[in-house]
């Protein structure tokens, strides 16, 4: 490892990127540090603040926790223990990658190298075992360490552990070679044959490393949830059938029937949710910067976006292959797999979405966020004020569309007819609030305009938890529930909140040690959750508090953040041992947080202006001092306007109060370190 004065001057020597739309000669090489300004603490932390304490000791907790959560449920090598070696199916490899997926992002953020070490041990013994289990295809579950014929709601799941790797570690040319050979199988020349390049569309709902005709629903008789499988709970999209109800199809002896259809109508064309095929794109991008990458985002996102329009405004949920909407639903533009009329906006709204903010980070242009938003926006416009009391009343915004007919399936939470029937209007039914997704959220979060802010004060959920609290209990796989909190929090409405989420994930953490020591050692059951339902890192609150980020989609979408720190003495990414950091502001003009060094030593620190240096600095405060010539504290030349990280030196024991000015997606983005040259 080189010292950190060699770091330093390898800093010195570099240049930032300022991004140039649409310029072919945009340089992507280098360091991005030409003009880095220079700040030293001088305050003095002799009573840390608490919520500093328990971060720096919810990051030593969670390595510990993941050494235990090794050892008690991976064999040698950190080999899982599902699949089964006599196993045969195509479902559950992305569950198992979900139980070690966030310990890269753990590690980025500032903990400890054994998450990283962990993390690949278990996914490369995870692809290992998915090459050896075999599909009823005839060839295996995972072929070129990808998944071979999925859906993108669990591809997108499952690749995560490959976009956190990005941020992890993209000096790891396993790494770089594994995200570049995953994004080319959706190439029109690629041997998968997933995307048609002419018509621009991905040929199949489900695709992967064999290509999208490999999709065939009669191989979820294997499963055993057979009949009664889970997209069927959503309720059946069709009522166009000879049988009274659509509920019957879920009858087992209709089994072969059920597959049948899904055949016919679903197992072909394009969806709004292979959208999140960008993501893989993007990454690709932030490793090359070839151009290939960033056009296929854009080019895909405008496919989409002209059939919305042609759609007149509401995005169709099937395509054909030969691009005519409708093609396999007799012309009706829902009724598609993981469409309108099966899992709703839950599931539509994941593409738009994550294409959206993929499409802003590569470009800069802002106008693409109009897709998503005029999707919210026309479920807003159809939407229901129910009143909680004499002062609230909640939007319930419609999540389905379909035909006429039964809709036979758990509407317990749903808006209903006086007769109890689920409550239906000019085909739109399903009716509910928004919070539980997070799409405006994200909306919001990469366009910081104030009326995309506001949706979300209209989408709240008066009847549901109360935003300036935090439920410990709130415990899905997808670490959900307090997006609003977080929201009342940078409001100014609920300053206890660094604090409660940190207690709350530190009481997540302990939870499943208690569980470790109820079972010792030896899990009760085995199956493809048995990773993800005990993984005891829990990575939310500290994206919020370190870096000022929303969670990612769930789904496949990558983290977008305000800032990002690195350890310029240990030459890695995240925060320095012993260093804490608050991100207390996030708004239109910027960001400010807080910095704190709890450790014996001096450390030295790179914050960098977003996730990816897409963000610039401009004016930068520190504890009331401007960044400028004149008042001493630029130490190595340059005005910073185009500067996407400043330096921070901090004497143990101190602390460092920062507010900057960012210009957004004004860099081109990118995985390299500040010292990669």
């Amino acid at each position: 490892m080189r010292s950190a004065d060699e770091v330093r001057e390898t800093l010195l020597r570099g240049c930032s990127d300022s991004r140039v739309p649409n310029d072919p000669n945009l340089h992507h090489g280098g360091s991005v540090c030409e003009h880095m300004r220079e700040f030293e603490a001088t305050t003095e932390a002799a009573r840390p603040p608490t919520w500093a304490l328990r971060q720096r000791a919810l990051f030593d907790l969670t390595a510990d926790a993941v050494d235990r959560f090794v050892d008690d449920y991976t064999g040698p090598g950190g080999d899982p223990f599902w699949p089964p070696v006599d196993h045969v199916g195509i479902d559950g490899f992305d569950d198992v990658v979900e139980g070690v997926c966030n310990w890269p992002l753990l590690y980025a953020m500032g903990g400890d190298e054994r998450l990283l070490g962990h993390a690949r041990r278990v996914y490369e013994s995870a692809l290992e075992r998915g090459a050896a289990t075999e599909t009823p295809f005839g060839h295996p579950m995972v072929v070129d360490e990808f998944e071979q014929c999925r859906d993108w709601f669990h591809l997108g799941e499952g690749s995560r552990y490959t976009y956190n790797m990005g941020l992890a570690a993209p000096d790891d040319e396993a790494v770089r070679e594994r995200a570049t050979r995953s994004a080319d199988l959706y190439f029109g020349d690629a041997a998968a044959d997933n995307y048609d390049a002419e018509k621009r569309l991905v040929r199949g709902p489900m695709n992967g490393s064999m290509g999208p005709d490999y999709c065939d629903f009669a191989a979820y008789e294997h499963h055993p949830y057979g009949a009664d499988y889970r997209w069927a709970r959503h309720g059946l999209p069709w009522r166009d059938l000879e049988f009274d109800e659509a509920a019957d199809l879920l009858d087992p002896s209709n089994e072969e029937r059920l597959f049948e259809v899904l055949n016919e109508r679903c197992a072909k064309g394009d969806i709004p949710l292979n959208l999140s095929i960008t993501s893989l794109m993007a990454n690709a991008y932030l490793h090359t910067g070839e151009d290939r990458y960033r056009e296929w985002v854009t080019d895909y996102l405008d496919a989409w976006r002209e059939r919305t329009a042609e759609n007149g405004g509401i995005i169709p949920d099937n395509v054909g292959r030969s691009g005519e909407i409708g093609e396999y639903t007799d012309g009706s533009w829902y009724g598609g797999y993981y469409g309108w009329s099966w899992g709703g906006w839950h599931y539509v709204g994941i593409g738009p979405t994550v294409a959206a903010e993929n499409a802003v980070l590569l470009e800069g242009n802002r106008e693409y966020l109009d897709f998503p938003r005029s999707q919210l926006d026309l479920l807003v416009e159809n939407g229901i004020e129910v009143s909680e009391d004499d002062v609230h009343s909640t939007l319930h915004i419609p999540h389905k569309y379909g035909g006429e007919g039964d809709y036979h399936y758990d509407a317990s939470d749903v808006l209903t007819e006086d007769d109890g029937e689920v409550l239906r209007r000019d085909g739109w039914y399903e009716f509910k609030p928004h919070q539980d997704d997070p799409y405006a959220v994200h909306l919001w979060y990469a366009s910081m305009d104030e009326g995309d802010r506001e949706r979300i004060r209209r989408l709240r959920d008066w009847g549901e938890q109360d935003w300036r609290r935090v439920d410990p209990r709130a415990k899905t796989k997808h670490g959900d529930g307090h997006e609003y909190a977080w929201l009342a929090y940078l409001d100014g409405e609920f300053p206890d909140y660094p604090e409660r989420i940190l207690d709350a994930t530190r009481e997540h953490v302990q939870e499943r040690l208690r569980l470790f020591d109820a079972e010792g050692g030896d899990p009760t059951t085995v199956d493809e959750d048995y990773l993800r339902d005990r993984n005891p890192a829990f990575h939310k609150g500290l994206l919020q508090l370190t870096m000022g980020a929303p969670q990612p989609v769930y789904y496949g979408g990558l983290v977008m953040a305000q800032v990002r720190h690195f350890d310029v003495r240990r030459e890695r990414p995240g925060l320095p041992s012993g260093v804490a950091a608050l991100v207390e502001s996030v708004s239109g003009d910027g960001v400010e947080l807080t910095l704190v060094n709890l450790g014996a030593e001096r450390e030295e620190m790179v914050v960098q202006a977003g996730a990816y240096g897409e963000h610039r600095f401009g004016a930068v405060e520190a504890d009331g001092r401007v960044s400028d010539d004149e008042a001493g504290d630029v130490r190595h030349g340059g005005d910073g306007d185009d500067a996407n990280a400043v330096r921070v030196r901090l004497p143990a024991g101190t602390r460092l109060s920062l507010r900057a000015r960012l210009d957004r997606f004004a860099n081109d983005p990118k995985y390299e370190f500040p010292w990669m040259e």
